[in-house]
């Protein structure tokens, strides 16, 4: 054949595995125009060839195509191009006498088949630290199972608890219910109260006839009130410069209590029966005062400083140490006017005695506490003698 002309490819024999390249190599004077047409073929040769291999093993195996097996796609395809670029460089570089045997084309099968198994290779180490992390994650999901039962088990245990407390609570308001219910049968009833309490005073008032006519009505509604509010005690302070008077008046009005409030007797206090500590003071006096409920508190101005102090709870209208109780208090004082105001007058007194020994922060509040009453000035009574049977109801008339 002459020099100049162009061999081109035989076609791809069918139902068979195309030729890589079918070129003589007897014609070392092809011109250039030749080798690049030749380059060209061959490329496309190898190519379609690498797609028909891959075509093939992909149609044959029982593995399911997965997520790598794209990325293979991909690495494929991107060194194909990279073998494009090459060659590209290559034939316009310098002539292709590495694609003159088959030796050279098989060995660069070969070194991509190594490529693609060193891929496989590092890829199935990655899936398997994929499903160890999986692995390793599941015990995680796993231990959320625990604190399901940890909060039932905390649920039950509050719930418990609360059920403890709501019955030691209610066994408190049982035990409370109770001991008001027992005190409230001593009572008499509202009705008999009245007329007790009205033929009483009656029978004192026919005894003292000095005293301003409105103090038995101030006092019978304070006894009756202990009725209407038992929390909250009764004060009666009555004041005077004559003790006899004053001492018969409220052993008259503590039998009346007594009998009122159910315990059918009453408590004297005299200056000696205080110790001189508040602390002791209530601890003396407490089961007493639960006891009797009607207290009669003579002189209290003579009381030592540290006893007297104890009022501040036995007289506290509004949390008292001891409910549903009556304290008849005597004050010996002089210079009472008619035209002063019994408030004001006994406020003065009282600060005056104490003042010196008590903290006005204390003294202040405990004079409010006893003066949150009754306040009674009671005058002299000359033509009366004080023995049991005057400052007592008869047997004639017993409540």
């Amino acid at each position: 054949q002459p020099n100049n002309q162009i061999k081109y490819f035989i076609p791809p024999i069918p139902k068979a595995r195309r030729p890589i390249r079918d070129i003589s190599i007897t014609e070392p004077n092809s011109t250039y125009v030749s080798k690049n047409s030749e380059n060209l073929l061959l490329k496309t040769t190898m190519y379609n060839t690498k797609r028909q291999s891959q075509e093939f093993n992909i149609s044959n195996t029982d593995v399911p195509y997965t997520d790598d097996e794209d990325d293979e796609d991909d690495e494929d395809d991107e060194d194909s191009d990279n073998v494009d670029s090459s060659a590209n460089t290559l034939s316009n570089s310098f002539c292709i006498d590495s694609f003159n045997t088959s030796r050279n084309s098989s060995s660069t099968i070969h070194k991509r088949s190594f490529n693609s198994s060193n891929r496989s290779r590092f890829v199935t180490p990655a899936n398997s630290s994929s499903n160890s992390h999986r692995v390793q994650s599941q015990p995680a999901k796993g231990s959320i199972k625990y604190y399901l039962p940890l909060c039932i088990a905390i649920c039950i245990i509050s719930l418990i608890v609360f059920l403890c407390v709501q019955e030691v609570l209610h066994e408190d308001e049982i035990d409370k219910k109770t001991e008001i219910e027992s005190s409230s049968s001593k009572k008499l009833n509202l009705v008999e109260i009245d007329k007790i309490l009205d033929k009483s005073m009656e029978t004192i008032q026919n005894r003292f006839h000095n005293q301003k006519a409105t103090i038995w009505n101030d006092i019978s509604s304070g006894i009756y009130n202990v009725n209407l509010f038992p929390t909250k005690p009764t004060i009666v302070i009555l004041f005077g410069n004559e003790t006899d008077t004053l001492n018969c008046l409220a052993q008259l009005l503590g039998q009346l209590s007594g009998t009122i409030l159910g315990s059918n007797d009453y408590l004297i206090l005299t200056p000696k029966d205080f110790p001189k500590d508040v602390g002791q003071t209530i601890h003396n006096l407490k089961m007493k005062i639960i006891e009797k409920k009607s207290v009669i508190v003579q002189d209290l101005l003579s009381i030592n400083t540290e006893a007297i102090k104890a009022f501040h709870n036995f007289c506290d209208r509004e949390k008292p140490l001891v409910e549903y109780a009556v304290y008849i208090i005597t004050v010996i004082v002089d210079g009472y006017k008619s035209a002063q105001r019994e408030l004001e007058f006994i406020e003065k007194q009282i600060f005056k005695r104490l003042s010196s020994h008590i903290d006005k922060d204390i003294l202040d509040p405990l004079i409010t506490r006893l003066t949150d009453g009754i306040i009674v000035p009671v005058l002299p009574e000359s033509g009366m003698n004080f023995n049991s049977a005057e400052c007592s109801f008869s047997a004639d008339n017993k409540l």
